[in-house]
Protein backbone atom coordinates (compact mmCIF):
# COMPACT_ATOMS: atom_id res chain seq x y z
CA UNK A 1 0.00 0.00 0.00
CA UNK A 2 3.14 2.29 0.61
CA UNK A 3 5.86 1.34 -1.43
CA UNK A 4 9.05 3.12 -0.99
CA UNK A 5 9.06 6.13 -3.60
CA UNK A 6 11.56 7.00 -6.48
CA UNK A 7 12.93 10.09 -5.35
CA UNK A 8 11.55 12.22 -8.17
CA UNK A 9 7.70 11.22 -6.77
CA UNK A 10 8.71 11.90 -2.89
CA UNK A 11 5.60 15.43 -2.66
CA UNK A 12 5.85 15.37 0.85
CA UNK A 13 10.07 13.84 1.36
CA UNK A 14 11.39 15.93 4.17
CA UNK A 15 13.89 18.14 1.27
CA UNK A 16 10.86 18.93 -0.74
CA UNK A 17 7.80 19.83 0.87
CA UNK A 18 7.07 23.14 1.72
CA UNK A 19 5.51 24.52 4.63
CA UNK A 20 3.73 27.79 5.07
CA UNK A 21 3.02 28.34 8.04
CA UNK A 22 1.89 31.88 9.65
CA UNK A 23 3.90 31.21 13.55
CA UNK A 24 7.30 31.31 13.66
CA UNK A 25 8.61 31.39 17.33
CA UNK A 26 9.13 28.17 18.36
CA UNK A 27 6.58 27.21 21.06
CA UNK A 28 3.89 29.70 19.82
CA UNK A 29 0.25 28.32 20.03
CA UNK A 30 -0.36 27.56 16.25
CA UNK A 31 2.84 26.34 15.34
CA UNK A 32 3.24 22.83 14.38
CA UNK A 33 4.40 20.67 16.88
CA UNK A 34 8.31 19.63 16.45
CA UNK A 35 7.91 16.13 18.90
CA UNK A 36 4.72 14.69 16.08
CA UNK A 37 6.33 12.83 12.94
CA UNK A 38 8.97 14.87 10.83
CA UNK A 39 8.47 18.83 12.10
CA UNK A 40 4.70 18.22 13.17
CA UNK A 41 4.05 16.65 10.38
CA UNK A 42 3.12 12.64 9.71
CA UNK A 43 2.63 11.25 6.34
CA UNK A 44 1.27 7.99 4.27
CA UNK A 45 1.66 8.51 0.60
CA UNK A 46 1.99 6.17 -2.26
CA UNK A 47 1.83 6.68 -5.95
CA UNK A 48 -0.89 5.39 -8.44
CA UNK A 49 -2.31 5.82 -11.60
CA UNK A 50 -6.19 6.15 -10.92
CA UNK A 51 -7.61 9.09 -9.45
CA UNK A 52 -10.43 6.73 -8.17
CA UNK A 53 -7.62 5.17 -5.69
CA UNK A 54 -6.47 8.59 -4.11
CA UNK A 55 -6.48 8.91 0.10
CA UNK A 56 -9.10 10.25 1.59
CA UNK A 57 -9.62 11.54 4.79
CA UNK A 58 -13.22 11.45 6.97
CA UNK A 59 -13.01 12.21 10.48
CA UNK A 60 -10.31 11.75 13.39
CA UNK A 61 -10.47 10.93 17.20
CA UNK A 62 -8.39 10.73 19.87
CA UNK A 63 -8.36 7.63 22.11
CA UNK A 64 -7.78 8.03 25.99
CA UNK A 65 -4.29 7.22 25.68
CA UNK A 66 -3.39 9.94 23.33
CA UNK A 67 -3.64 7.49 20.11
CA UNK A 68 -4.61 9.19 17.09
CA UNK A 69 -7.20 7.17 14.89
CA UNK A 70 -8.02 8.66 11.66
CA UNK A 71 -11.11 7.38 9.24
CA UNK A 72 -10.25 7.20 5.97
CA UNK A 73 -10.13 6.27 1.94
CA UNK A 74 -6.62 3.76 1.26
CA UNK A 75 -5.35 3.12 -2.11
CA UNK A 76 -6.71 -0.48 -3.07
CA UNK A 77 -4.77 -2.75 -5.47
CA UNK A 78 -8.17 -3.10 -7.34
CA UNK A 79 -7.73 0.87 -8.69
CA UNK A 80 -10.52 2.09 -6.04
CA UNK A 81 -9.85 3.41 -2.35
CA UNK A 82 -11.25 0.88 0.18
CA UNK A 83 -12.06 2.31 4.08
CA UNK A 84 -9.81 1.79 6.35
CA UNK A 85 -8.49 3.20 9.75
CA UNK A 86 -5.41 4.42 10.30
CA UNK A 87 -4.18 4.50 13.99
CA UNK A 88 -0.82 7.02 15.28
CA UNK A 89 1.28 6.87 18.20
CA UNK A 90 1.17 10.30 20.01
CA UNK A 91 4.63 10.88 17.89
CA UNK A 92 3.28 10.61 14.51
CA UNK A 93 4.34 6.90 13.51
CA UNK A 94 1.86 4.47 13.15
CA UNK A 95 0.59 1.84 15.79
CA UNK A 96 2.19 -1.56 14.88
CA UNK A 97 0.18 -3.13 17.11
CA UNK A 98 -2.88 -2.24 15.42
CA UNK A 99 -4.06 -3.76 12.12
CA UNK A 100 -1.47 -4.71 9.97
CA UNK A 101 1.20 -2.36 10.91
CA UNK A 102 -0.87 0.28 11.88
CA UNK A 103 -4.19 0.19 9.31
CA UNK A 104 -6.92 -1.75 9.80
CA UNK A 105 -8.75 -2.13 6.27
CA UNK A 106 -12.51 -3.30 5.75
CA UNK A 107 -12.14 -6.39 3.66
CA UNK A 108 -14.33 -6.92 0.26
CA UNK A 109 -15.79 -3.12 0.20
CA UNK A 110 -14.70 0.47 -1.18
CA UNK A 111 -15.25 3.46 -0.65
CA UNK A 112 -14.29 5.56 2.49
CA UNK A 113 -14.92 6.01 6.39
CA UNK A 114 -16.52 9.38 6.78
CA UNK A 115 -16.77 9.14 10.90
CA UNK A 116 -15.56 7.93 13.37
CA UNK A 117 -16.28 7.25 17.53
CA UNK A 118 -13.87 5.82 20.17
CA UNK A 119 -16.11 3.14 23.04
CA UNK A 120 -14.70 3.86 26.57
CA UNK A 121 -13.53 0.34 26.24
CA UNK A 122 -11.21 1.36 23.12
CA UNK A 123 -13.76 -0.23 20.95
CA UNK A 124 -13.76 1.55 17.47
CA UNK A 125 -16.88 2.46 15.65
CA UNK A 126 -16.64 3.50 12.08
CA UNK A 127 -19.04 4.69 9.15
CA UNK A 128 -19.29 4.46 5.73
CA UNK A 129 -20.96 4.30 2.57
CA UNK A 130 -18.54 1.34 1.39
CA UNK A 131 -19.73 0.77 -2.32
CA UNK A 132 -22.99 -0.15 -3.95
CA UNK A 133 -26.57 1.24 -2.81
CA UNK A 134 -25.71 0.62 1.05
CA UNK A 135 -24.16 2.38 4.30
CA UNK A 136 -22.95 1.02 7.28
CA UNK A 137 -21.43 1.08 11.44
CA UNK A 138 -18.32 -1.09 11.27
CA UNK A 139 -16.64 -1.92 15.01
CA UNK A 140 -13.04 -2.69 15.60
CA UNK A 141 -11.88 -4.17 18.22
CA UNK A 142 -9.21 -2.07 19.95
CA UNK A 143 -5.97 -4.04 18.07
CA UNK A 144 -7.79 -3.30 14.93
CA UNK A 145 -9.86 -6.55 13.61
CA UNK A 146 -13.47 -6.37 13.07
CA UNK A 147 -15.57 -7.13 16.69
CA UNK A 148 -17.50 -10.33 15.90
CA UNK A 149 -19.76 -9.65 18.41
CA UNK A 150 -21.29 -7.11 16.42
CA UNK A 151 -23.14 -7.08 13.97
CA UNK A 152 -22.47 -9.55 11.28
CA UNK A 153 -19.11 -10.30 11.89
CA UNK A 154 -18.68 -6.79 13.01
CA UNK A 155 -20.63 -4.81 10.90
CA UNK A 156 -24.45 -3.60 10.62
CA UNK A 157 -25.93 -2.43 7.16
CA UNK A 158 -28.76 0.07 6.48
CA UNK A 159 -30.08 -0.62 2.93
CA UNK A 160 -30.54 2.05 0.04
CA UNK A 161 -28.94 4.73 1.89
CA UNK A 162 -25.56 6.61 2.24
CA UNK A 163 -23.42 7.00 5.82
CA UNK A 164 -23.93 10.56 7.17
CA UNK A 165 -23.53 11.05 11.08
CA UNK A 166 -22.51 8.81 13.93
CA UNK A 167 -22.11 9.01 17.47
CA UNK A 168 -22.31 7.61 21.35
CA UNK A 169 -24.47 7.96 23.86
CA UNK A 170 -23.73 8.05 27.30
CA UNK A 171 -25.40 4.52 28.33
CA UNK A 172 -23.23 3.13 25.47
CA UNK A 173 -26.01 3.57 22.18
CA UNK A 174 -24.98 3.96 19.36
CA UNK A 175 -26.81 6.50 16.78
CA UNK A 176 -26.06 6.03 13.11
CA UNK A 177 -27.80 9.03 10.69
CA UNK A 178 -28.25 7.72 6.81
CA UNK A 179 -29.25 9.45 3.88
CA UNK A 180 -32.01 7.56 2.11
CA UNK A 181 -32.55 7.23 -1.85
CA UNK A 182 -35.54 6.58 -3.97
CA UNK A 183 -36.93 9.15 -1.94
CA UNK A 184 -37.35 7.59 1.15
CA UNK A 185 -37.16 9.90 4.47
CA UNK A 186 -33.60 10.57 6.16
CA UNK A 187 -32.91 8.63 9.69
CA UNK A 188 -31.41 8.48 12.17
CA UNK A 189 -31.33 5.03 14.13
CA UNK A 190 -30.07 3.86 17.44
CA UNK A 191 -28.16 0.42 17.47
CA UNK A 192 -27.98 -1.38 20.81
CA UNK A 193 -24.39 -2.38 21.94
CA UNK A 194 -24.31 -5.80 20.26
CA UNK A 195 -25.36 -3.99 16.94
CA UNK A 196 -29.00 -4.93 16.55
CA UNK A 197 -31.88 -2.05 16.63
CA UNK A 198 -33.08 -0.21 19.61
CA UNK A 199 -36.33 -0.72 19.16
CA UNK A 200 -37.72 1.83 21.66
CA UNK A 201 -35.94 4.56 19.89
CA UNK A 202 -38.18 6.93 17.63
CA UNK A 203 -40.37 4.20 15.21
CA UNK A 204 -39.40 1.06 15.71
CA UNK A 205 -35.65 2.30 16.63
CA UNK A 206 -35.48 5.05 13.72
CA UNK A 207 -36.22 9.14 13.98
CA UNK A 208 -36.64 11.45 11.32
CA UNK A 209 -34.91 14.53 11.77
CA UNK A 210 -37.47 17.04 9.68
CA UNK A 211 -34.18 18.97 8.72
CA UNK A 212 -32.36 15.67 7.23
CA UNK A 213 -29.55 13.47 8.41
CA UNK A 214 -26.32 14.93 8.63
CA UNK A 215 -23.42 14.65 11.45
CA UNK A 216 -24.39 13.69 15.11
CA UNK A 217 -23.91 15.72 18.35
CA UNK A 218 -25.59 14.50 21.91
CA UNK A 219 -25.79 17.04 24.21
CA UNK A 220 -25.42 16.60 27.99
CA UNK A 221 -29.01 16.57 28.76
CA UNK A 222 -29.08 13.34 26.00
CA UNK A 223 -31.15 15.35 23.36
CA UNK A 224 -29.81 14.87 19.96
CA UNK A 225 -28.56 17.71 17.44
CA UNK A 226 -28.81 16.52 13.71
CA UNK A 227 -26.83 18.54 11.43
CA UNK A 228 -28.25 17.86 8.41
CA UNK A 229 -29.69 21.06 5.65
CA UNK A 230 -31.28 22.31 8.79
CA UNK A 231 -30.18 21.69 12.11
CA UNK A 232 -32.85 19.64 13.91
CA UNK A 233 -33.19 17.86 17.36
CA UNK A 234 -34.68 15.10 18.74
CA UNK A 235 -35.45 14.01 22.69
CA UNK A 236 -32.86 11.06 23.57
CA UNK A 237 -35.90 8.73 22.89
CA UNK A 238 -36.22 9.42 19.18
CA UNK A 239 -38.67 11.93 19.43
CA UNK A 240 -38.54 15.48 17.49
CA UNK A 241 -38.00 18.26 20.46
CA UNK A 242 -40.14 21.09 19.19
CA UNK A 243 -39.09 23.31 22.23
CA UNK A 244 -36.28 23.79 19.65
CA UNK A 245 -36.54 26.28 16.70
CA UNK A 246 -39.27 26.22 14.51
CA UNK A 247 -40.98 22.23 14.73
CA UNK A 248 -37.48 21.16 15.80
CA UNK A 249 -35.68 22.86 13.32
CA UNK A 250 -33.12 25.58 12.69
CA UNK A 251 -31.89 27.41 9.80
CA UNK A 252 -28.41 27.88 10.08
CA UNK A 253 -25.54 29.82 8.26
CA UNK A 254 -22.14 27.61 7.83
CA UNK A 255 -22.41 24.15 6.16
CA UNK A 256 -23.06 21.31 8.32
CA UNK A 257 -20.06 21.05 10.82
CA UNK A 258 -21.23 22.23 14.31
CA UNK A 259 -21.05 21.05 17.79
CA UNK A 260 -22.42 21.80 21.39
CA UNK A 261 -20.82 23.99 23.65
CA UNK A 262 -22.22 24.42 27.25
CA UNK A 263 -25.75 23.93 25.58
CA UNK A 264 -25.16 26.42 22.85
CA UNK A 265 -24.78 25.36 19.27
CA UNK A 266 -21.44 26.47 17.25
CA UNK A 267 -21.95 25.96 13.48
CA UNK A 268 -18.82 26.43 11.14
CA UNK A 269 -18.82 28.12 8.00
CA UNK A 270 -17.41 30.36 5.70
CA UNK A 271 -19.38 32.64 3.98
CA UNK A 272 -18.29 33.57 0.52
CA UNK A 273 -16.56 30.81 -1.67
CA UNK A 274 -16.32 32.82 -4.67
CA UNK A 275 -13.04 33.09 -6.37
CA UNK A 276 -13.99 36.62 -7.93
CA UNK A 277 -15.36 37.92 -4.40
CA UNK A 278 -12.62 38.57 -1.78
CA UNK A 279 -13.47 35.70 0.83
CA UNK A 280 -15.47 36.56 4.19
CA UNK A 281 -13.56 33.92 5.52
CA UNK A 282 -13.55 31.21 8.03
CA UNK A 283 -16.63 31.83 9.95
CA UNK A 284 -18.31 30.56 13.84
CA UNK A 285 -22.20 31.23 14.34
CA UNK A 286 -23.70 30.55 18.15
CA UNK A 287 -27.00 29.54 18.69
CA UNK A 288 -28.78 29.50 22.09
CA UNK A 289 -30.09 25.95 23.19
CA UNK A 290 -33.53 27.27 22.40
CA UNK A 291 -32.41 27.73 18.81
CA UNK A 292 -31.90 31.67 18.70
CA UNK A 293 -28.87 33.10 17.40
CA UNK A 294 -26.95 34.58 20.59
CA UNK A 295 -26.09 38.13 20.14
CA UNK A 296 -23.43 38.21 22.52
CA UNK A 297 -21.32 35.97 20.40
CA UNK A 298 -19.11 38.13 17.79
CA UNK A 299 -21.05 40.36 16.18
CA UNK A 300 -24.71 40.09 16.03
CA UNK A 301 -24.20 36.05 16.67
CA UNK A 302 -21.13 35.45 14.23
CA UNK A 303 -17.46 36.39 13.87
CA UNK A 304 -15.25 35.38 10.57
CA UNK A 305 -12.01 36.16 10.09
CA UNK A 306 -10.25 36.18 6.56
CA UNK A 307 -6.92 34.25 5.07
CA UNK A 308 -4.64 37.18 2.90
CA UNK A 309 -4.00 35.63 -0.50
CA UNK A 310 -6.94 33.16 -0.17
CA UNK A 311 -10.38 33.93 -2.21
CA UNK A 312 -11.68 30.76 -1.84
CA UNK A 313 -12.40 28.81 1.75
CA UNK A 314 -14.07 26.10 2.74
CA UNK A 315 -14.99 25.22 6.46
CA UNK A 316 -14.11 21.17 7.32
CA UNK A 317 -14.88 21.50 11.11
CA UNK A 318 -14.42 22.89 14.25
CA UNK A 319 -13.13 21.78 17.80
CA UNK A 320 -13.51 23.16 21.42
CA UNK A 321 -10.79 23.31 23.73
CA UNK A 322 -10.76 22.56 27.40
CA UNK A 323 -11.29 26.61 28.23
CA UNK A 324 -14.09 27.05 25.63
CA UNK A 325 -11.71 28.61 23.00
CA UNK A 326 -13.19 27.34 19.56
CA UNK A 327 -10.38 26.29 16.85
CA UNK A 328 -11.89 26.30 13.61
CA UNK A 329 -10.51 24.09 10.10
CA UNK A 330 -11.23 25.01 6.44
CA UNK A 331 -9.21 24.22 3.32
CA UNK A 332 -7.99 27.49 1.43
CA UNK A 333 -7.23 27.50 -1.99
CA UNK A 334 -5.60 30.35 -4.65
CA UNK A 335 -5.43 28.76 -8.11
CA UNK A 336 -3.07 25.57 -8.29
CA UNK A 337 -1.67 26.61 -4.45
CA UNK A 338 -3.77 25.07 -1.55
CA UNK A 339 -3.43 24.74 2.31
CA UNK A 340 -5.01 23.67 5.76
CA UNK A 341 -5.80 26.90 7.43
CA UNK A 342 -6.99 27.22 11.00
CA UNK A 343 -8.38 30.14 13.15
CA UNK A 344 -9.22 30.28 16.84
CA UNK A 345 -11.72 32.30 18.65
CA UNK A 346 -12.86 32.53 22.33
CA UNK A 347 -15.88 31.33 23.93
CA UNK A 348 -17.23 34.98 23.20
CA UNK A 349 -16.33 35.08 19.35
CA UNK A 350 -13.22 36.80 19.74
CA UNK A 351 -10.51 36.32 17.73
CA UNK A 352 -7.68 34.96 19.52
CA UNK A 353 -4.49 37.16 17.94
CA UNK A 354 -2.18 35.05 20.23
CA UNK A 355 -2.59 31.93 18.32
CA UNK A 356 -0.17 31.36 15.15
CA UNK A 357 -0.02 35.36 14.00
CA UNK A 358 -3.58 37.58 14.38
CA UNK A 359 -5.24 34.37 15.20
CA UNK A 360 -4.28 32.56 12.13
CA UNK A 361 -2.48 29.21 10.62
CA UNK A 362 -1.70 28.42 7.33
CA UNK A 363 0.05 25.07 6.44
CA UNK A 364 0.99 24.37 2.69
CA UNK A 365 2.35 21.89 0.77
CA UNK A 366 3.55 23.07 -2.50
CA UNK A 367 2.55 25.05 -5.54
CA UNK A 368 1.06 22.30 -7.36
CA UNK A 369 -0.28 20.15 -4.95
CA UNK A 370 -4.37 19.74 -4.97
CA UNK A 371 -5.35 19.75 -0.84
CA UNK A 372 -7.77 19.30 1.17
CA UNK A 373 -8.52 19.31 5.02
CA UNK A 374 -10.89 17.27 6.15
CA UNK A 375 -11.12 16.56 10.12
CA UNK A 376 -9.76 18.30 13.12
CA UNK A 377 -9.62 16.45 16.58
CA UNK A 378 -8.48 18.05 19.93
CA UNK A 379 -6.04 16.38 22.10
CA UNK A 380 -6.81 16.09 26.36
CA UNK A 381 -3.88 18.74 26.44
CA UNK A 382 -5.76 21.30 23.46
CA UNK A 383 -3.12 20.51 21.17
CA UNK A 384 -4.83 20.65 17.40
CA UNK A 385 -4.81 17.34 15.48
CA UNK A 386 -5.76 17.96 11.93
CA UNK A 387 -5.89 15.85 9.30
CA UNK A 388 -6.08 15.83 5.39
CA UNK A 389 -5.07 15.06 1.75
CA UNK A 390 -2.46 15.92 -0.64
CA UNK A 391 -2.26 14.75 -4.25
CA UNK A 392 0.37 16.27 -7.07
CA UNK A 393 0.48 15.11 -10.56
CA UNK A 394 3.87 12.52 -10.79
CA UNK A 395 5.20 11.30 -14.80
CA UNK A 396 3.26 9.53 -17.02
CA UNK A 397 0.33 9.48 -15.95
CA UNK A 398 0.71 8.93 -12.12
CA UNK A 399 -0.08 10.90 -9.11
CA UNK A 400 1.56 10.97 -5.55
CA UNK A 401 -1.59 10.95 -2.86
CA UNK A 402 -0.75 11.75 0.69
CA UNK A 403 -2.50 11.17 4.15
CA UNK A 404 -1.14 14.32 6.28
CA UNK A 405 -2.08 14.51 10.01
CA UNK A 406 -0.56 17.36 11.50
CA UNK A 407 -0.50 18.65 14.91
CA UNK A 408 -0.31 21.88 16.45
CA UNK A 409 0.39 23.64 19.74
CA UNK A 410 -1.95 24.80 21.92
Amino acid sequence: MNPKLPNKYALLSYCTILLVLTASAAGQAGHLDPTFGHAGIATQQTVVTQPTNFYSVGAAAIQSNGKIVVAAGVPGATGFTVPALLRFLSNGNLDASFGANGVAILPNSFGAYSAVVIQPDGKILAGTSAGGPNSEVDRFTATGHLDSSFGTQGRVSFLLSSFSGLALQPDGRILAAVQSFTGRRDQVARLLSNGSTDTSFGTSGFAFPPGGSGPLEVLANGDILVFGGLVSRLTSSGELDTQFGINAQLLVQGNGHGLAADGDILIAGALVNDPTIPSEGLTAFSYQSVGIGDPLFGRNGGVSTPFAGFPTITAAGMGLESNGDIVELGTLANGSLGAFGLVRYTSQGQLDTGFGIGGTVTTSFGSNATTIASAIAIQSDDKIVVAGRVVTVALHGQFVTSLVVARYLK
